[in-house]
């Protein structure tokens, strides 16, 4: 009882310390992208998530900026597309609009949300910022750690005292019962959870994929329960064959567990082996953990002469149930965290560690009780007796914390979400026969990575093209010569490639070539790469101007406002090299853009090489200057700076 009471403390201790995650099915794209500055209105908001979302219990909603909701349609999944969802809107004036959504995984069942801006014809005052998706609930995990303690306890249970033992002991029925109860208890929690997180009636979650991978679990457990009640009224040599198929319906209720979690999200190739894997690890666990409990349980019934036997059963068992453990859980962990450095820097990788160290624990003490008490079975049990005791106490702590594991997302998972977004374009050829959606990462000169999709015009479905060919034009400086990029097929329907083509910043054309015998067509593209984020160091001293220093590509550009207030001021710009020696340039523009989206040309004047200062007059509240200069090798900078007057 004592172990009880400390696993049962560091469960409180879990629960209470239980880090704020993101939920499964996170935002991985927009279009409009945050921020987007767009000429023509957008037919349609598409968002793309790291998990599929149940189109069913998800949400988005468009406001003007006087909050009004603009007129809608509920969201509808994306053909071919089975992380995104797109929502039909009207054609929109000019003005800023923000998107604010509400997704369920299909998988796992949990909630995320956020919000993001983008303008027709005007920017954005700043970026939206993205809301903290709720942490996971108390119930929530403490659902999941009774499903698990309930599971673990049934099939240890029937597989000990079905193949181990010569008969079930005495009060065994009752164990069998109340592991029953427990599993349905925690899986009626986790049916609660889930509903009150996506704010639904237990019917309407029911239609739902979440709702369906319930009943499944349910069935399984039900099933269980089956066959444990009519190996009460079976004469005793036939209990033992009740006990095997109850076993292997609990098996089938983790199956259809697993399918519901982490593994089942998996995409690609690999997604079964990755579900058989943490199948593996749930159903060793339990065989091992669960069992050791039965086996305790069970020795009270049991002769000494057959104790040994008992024992040494069990013993073999479990050693190979620990090594699958072992192994399972190596292979979740890599493609869960991904990273020795996620594997320290995320609360979900930290936990793996936790869960580790209580594991290697476990492994210890199972190591003492197969070399040194496994062996004195027939003459003392003492020992195996405190040993198992608190092996069961610290298997309750690492079920504490699977409970916590599953309810949060992967750090493999959040790393992918926290890429920066592609910058994403569209167009059709002249015939409109094929759409094409392009995805350049991350969008800014350089190397980038290209994803193309296509489709038919009229029907949407996926096409496939015998070669697909992109030839880059810039359209800012035409004296640079255009260059070509050939992509390949990849297994989810796209075109994909990489290369340095868009080198220079500014504006470009992008000729798509689809090469389809005679149906090949070629799909005009234009694009304006965005500028990287720059770095801003503030410098404010007592009676003198703001100094703001800015630091992009190789380069710094020193601004200070003179006087710094609004209307009528100087904004004098300095460009220095990465010495410090100020740099030459050519012809400067300096722009400034209000709060409300409106633009004024400062006039330039230069006070030397790379010395000048831009009049006009500017308004009060937030202000952006972007700055454009003509470096002396032909190369053009970009950068912007938001002040306040």
């Amino acid at each position: 009882m004592k172990g009880l009471a400390v696993a049962g403390m560091g469960l409180l201790v879990v629960l209470a310390a239980a880090p704020a995650a993101l939920g499964h099915a996170l935002l991985r794209q927009s279009e409009p992208p945050d921020g987007a500055v767009l000429d023509a209105p957008p037919d349609r908001i598409v968002l793309t998530f790291t998990e599929e979302p149940e189109p069913a219990l998800s949400l988005i909603k468009v406001v003007d900026s006087s909050g009004r909701e603009v007129e809608r349609e509920p969201a509808r999944p994306v053909a071919g597309q089975p992380l995104s969802l797109q929502l039909q809107i009207p054609t929109l004036p000019r003005g800023i609009y923000t998107v604010t959504w509400r997704t369920v995984s299909r998988v796992d069942g949990h909630v995320t949300g956020g919000a993001f801006a983008f303008g027709i014809g005007l920017a954005p005052a700043g970026a939206t910022p993205q809301p903290a998706s709720p942490p996971p609930s108390i119930l929530d995990v403490a659902a999941r750690w009774i499903f698990y303690v309930g599971l673990s306890t049934l099939l240890g249970a029937a597989w000990v005292w079905g193949v181990a033992f010569p008969a079930v002991p005495s009060g065994g029925a009752r164990v069998l019962t109340l592991g029953w109860l427990v599993s349905m208890l925690g899986l009626v929690a986790l049916a609660e959870s889930q509903r009150a997180d996506a704010g639904v009636t237990f019917g309407q979650l029911l239609g739902t994929g979440v709702g369906r991978a319930l009943v499944w679990r349910a069935g399984a457990i039900v099933l269980a329960g089956a066959a444990l009640a009519a190996g009460v009224h079976v004469p005793p040599k036939r209990r033992r064959a009740a006990l095997i198929l109850a076993a292997w319906c609990v098996l089938g209720a983790i199956f259809a567990h697993v399918t519901a979690g982490h593994a089942g999200a998996s995409t690609g190739v690999w997604r079964w082996a990755k579900i058989l894997f943490q199948w593996a690890h749930m159903s060793a666990a339990a065989v091992w953990l669960g069992g050791l409990a039965a086996l305790l349980i069970g020795l009270r019934d049991v002769s000494h002469s057959a104790q040994a036997v008992v024992v040494r059963r069990f013993s073999a068992v479990a050693g190979i149930a620990l090594g699958v453990v072992v192994a399972s859980g190596v292979a979740r962990a890599i493609d869960e965290v991904g990273t020795w450095t996620l594997l320290i820097s995320t609360a979900f990788g930290r936990l793996v560690l936790v869960k580790s160290a209580l594991l290697l624990a476990l492994a210890g003490l199972g190591a003492v009780n197969r070399y040194r008490h496994v062996p004195r079975a027939p003459h003392s049990l003492p020992g195996l007796r405190k040993v198992g005791a608190t092996e069961l106490a610290i298997a309750l702590a690492v079920f504490a914390v699977t409970g916590l594991l599953t309810s949060m997302a992967p750090a493999s998972l959040l790393e992918v979400a926290s890429r920066p977004a592609p910058l994403v374009v569209t167009g059709s050829d002249f015939g409109t026969t094929v759409r094409a959606r392009l995805e350049v990462t991350p969008g800014t000169p350089g190397f980038n990575a290209f994803v193309l999709r296509l489709t038919d015009y009229d029907r949407g479905q996926p096409i496939t093209a015998q070669r697909i060919g992109l030839r880059f034009s810039s359209l800012d400086h035409p004296d640079v010569g255009s260059s070509t990029l050939t992509l390949n097929a990849s297994i989810d329907g796209a075109y994909a490639g990489r290369g340095s083509n868009l080198s220079i910043d500014g504006r470009w054309q992008i000729a798509v070539t689809v090469e389809r015998g005679v149906n090949s067509v070629e799909i005009p593209l234009a694009l304006a790469l965005k500028s990287p984020p720059a770095e801003v160091e503030t410098v404010r001293l007592p009676g003198q101007p703001t100094l703001y220093t800015v630091k992009v590509s190789g380069a710094a550009v020193q601004v200070y406002l003179d006087p710094e207030q609004a209307g009528p001021t100087n904004v004098h710009v300095t460009f220095f090299d990465a010495a410090g020696n100020e740099l030459s340039v050519g012809p400067l523009t300096v722009m400034a853009t209000s709060q409300r989206g409106e633009q004024t040309t400062l006039k330039v004047l230069r006070f030397g090489p790379g010395h000048f200062a831009a009049v006009g007059t500017l308004p009060s509240g937030e202000v952006q200057l972007q700055i454009t200069a003509e470096l002396s090798a032909g190369q053009r900078l970009r950068t912007s700076l938001t002040i306040r007057l």
